[in-house]
């Protein structure tokens, strides 16, 4: 494929030297195309800027000189092991160069010949080593061994080395057309190039600078063309006497976070501009009292409004709190999947439900929805979001979580969501010590367990899968069987998962419910919806299994009463890294803090595509400026006023480059 025929888009295939097995390979990455490749941007950089001499060089820290290499020998230890030996020396000092296993090492090197050389200096013995170093022929030009060096994630049978090699080759052979040329920017070709080989800190900030405003200018352009195609969004008028007879209804007085959120909520409803609100506050920190006020000045204005819920459980119970609350309760009305009831549109409304909510309110309606409210968003994909959101009038937009997803706190932090943040829980709520534990040392824990539930605490267990599977992560089958062997006979262990149909489910946890000192060992099933004060241990096995906001979330069904509560996260493998991930959750019980980690973990995903985690751009250092995201905002509501057109045009290269 020439130059002219490689674009973003083509396939990883197209380039020279990459065939199935490392296109197979690259899909470990998310590389499919020449795009993705360009876009794979570094972790983080070696720093050769500075070329030392030997005498220079420290223990443990990375460094590049410059030295001929002699004494090439090489030999085998009683194991069978090769080991190749070189000095390489400079006017300063030498060191001892090692290789293992490497019976290629010995015929490309040229002794008495200059060479670049990298690594890490170690004690091999008494003296100064380097380890497999990286050698780069004489004071040439170099991608390994000289200036910031790029680092990048890597998988199994691919190599930072690699990758630099295909960037480069790539990055020579492809013309890169520019979106914004005439904007007096670095030009695209430069970033990129840039951003993988800079010569120094101040190349590599210039190109993060401009990627990052690409990635902002994108975001914004995509938002206001699709807002733009929208139309208005239904505007009501807030009533004085309606938010106080609301609050009288309520058993609680409302906490500051709370007023500052219903006070946002009610800006929002009462501008014609759709808005796009994020409600994030853990576990009981008044999120659906929040909706509920809003809905009260919905209603009120002949508007109807609607709350969506993952599950049928927290449906349910999100319908009975409006029951009860609502200041006429008989216009709320519970939407489930499987049920044939008529829906009432004569009459404004407050539509709870599932999913099956999304297909079955019409999409247009008598008393239009003022404002759609999702409850854990986490748990919706993509296009059911914006299936939602194609009405007319196109409602505000709320999301309610305790640990968004990477994305939503991506734009939230940028400022293209606006955040409201409910920080403190209701009074009397003791936080939940949470700890990491060996499943080894956890076993010794049954006289412990066995006084809770003899002081009627309840227990919460959570596995990952629901019937045994012969590998180390743990079931509801086996753990379920596990407890009735280890407690004290006639200790009620309650078994649940998604395989039961919705009316035993409903049964069961009733039944929990309603008996003290009791366990319930389930799949994440109960990790929204289930408010039971007198549950205070969460136990949850296999727990590397399980991402940070899912483990935020269980933790989240104990610490509801004014007992001291408990989380224990008991891995069933001894990896290092997944350890130090869970203790992420020993070290902080904010589910914003928990989202900001995961964020950084996972990446913030496709802004405007189905993926929700894992792209490129929170690598980049300027896409968290505010200042260049508020520019971006205001070039691409002037490229808008100027030519829609030219901005849609300008729209889709950003995307696509």
């Amino acid at each position: 494929m020439t130059q002219d025929q490689l674009g973003f888009d083509s396939p990883i295939t197209s380039l020279k030297g990459i065939g199935d097995s490392s296109a197979l390979k690259l899909t470990r990455l998310n590389i499919f195309t020449v795009g993705d490749l360009i876009r794979f941007l570094p972790s983080r950089y070696l720093d050769f800027t500075k070329q030392l001499t030997i005498n220079q060089l420290k223990e443990k820290e990375t460094s590049s000189f410059l030295a001929t290499i002699s004494n090439l020998k090489s030999f085998y230890t009683r194991s069978g092991k090769l080991i190749t030996q070189a000095i390489a020396r400079d006017s300063t000092s030498e060191i001892s160069l090692n290789w293992f296993n490497n019976p290629y090492i010995k015929k490309i090197i040229t002794e008495d010949t200059q060479y670049t050389i990298a690594g890490t200096p170690t004690f091999f013995g008494p003296k100064l080593t380097l380890i497999s170093p990286t050698l780069e022929a004489g004071n040439s030009f170099s991608l390994n061994t000289k200036g910031l060096v790029p680092v990048y994630p890597l998988t199994k049978g691919i190599t930072s080395r690699w990758l630099r090699q295909k960037i480069y080759s790539i990055l020579n052979l492809i013309a890169i057309i520019d979106p914004l040329e005439n904007q007096n920017l670095l030009a695209l070709q430069k970033a990129y190039f840039q951003i993988h080989f800079p010569e120094n800190k101040k190349q590599k900030l210039v190109s993060d600078k401009r990627l990052s405003f690409n990635q902002h200018l994108s975001i914004n352009l995509n938002n206001l063309l699709k807002i733009n195609n929208l139309g208005p969004s239904p505007q009501i008028q807030i009533i004085p006497q309606v938010h106080q007879d609301s609050l009288s209804k309520l058993p609680f007085t409302l906490t500051e976070g709370q007023q500052k959120t219903i006070h946002h909520l009610y800006q929002d409803l009462a501008s014609p501009h759709y808005s796009h609100r994020l409600i994030q506050g853990d576990t009981g920190s008044g999120k659906t009292a929040t909706i509920l006020l809003a809905a009260n000045q919905c209603l009120a204005n002949n508007f109807s409004c609607a709350l969506v819920a993952p599950t049928q459980i927290l449906a349910t119970q999100h319908w009975q709190t409006f029951k009860k609350y609502l200041l006429d309760p008989q216009k709320v009305c519970l939407v489930l999947g499987g049920s044939t009831e008529k829906l009432p549109i004569n009459n404004p409304q407050v539509y709870i439900g599932t999913h099956a909510l999304i297909t079955k309110l019409p999409s247009q309606l008598k008393h239009p929805l003022a404002f759609l409210a999702i409850d854990e968003q986490h748990k919706f994909g993509v296009k059911q979001r914006e299936l939602l959101q194609t009405r007319t009038p196109i409602p505000h937009f709320i999301n309610l979580s305790a640990t968004p997803i990477p994305r939503t706190i991506a734009l939230g932090l940028l400022g293209d969501i606006k955040l409201s943040n409910l920080k403190y829980p209701p009074q009397n709520r003791l936080p939940i010590k949470t700890y990491v534990t060996s499943s080894s040392y956890f076993k010794k824990s049954t006289s412990w367990l066995t006084k809770q539930l003899s002081l009627k605490n309840q227990i919460f267990v959570v596995c990952p899968n629901i019937y045994d599977q012969k590998t180390a992560t743990n079931s509801v089958e086996k753990i379920t069987q596990h407890y009735i062997d280890i407690l004290p006979p006639k200790t009620p262990v309650f078994s649940l998962h998604g395989q039961l149909n919705n009316s035993l489910q409903q049964q069961i946890i009733e039944k929990f419910k309603q008996t003290p000192g009791s366990v319930l060992v389930s799949t994440s099933l109960i990790e929204v919806g289930i408010d039971i004060p007198s549950a205070s241990i969460m136990i949850i096995h296999s727990a590397e299994r399980f991402g940070l906001a899912q483990l935020h979330q269980l933790r989240g069904r104990v610490g509801r009463g004014q007992t001291q509560s408990y989380c224990f996260l008991v891995p069933s493998t001894d990896d290092q890294v997944e350890k130090e991930r869970l203790q992420l959750l020993q070290k902080y019980n904010s589910g914003l803090t928990l989202a900001k980690k995961d964020l950084i973990l996972r990446g913030a995903g496709e802004v405007f595509g189905e993926k929700q985690h894992g792209t490129l751009q929170t690598r980049l250092t300027y896409f968290w400026s505010k200042k260049s995201f508020l520019q971006a905002k205001k070039l691409a509501k002037k490229l808008i006023q100027e030519k829609i057109s030219l901005a849609e045009t300008i729209a889709s290269r950003l995307n696509s480059c």
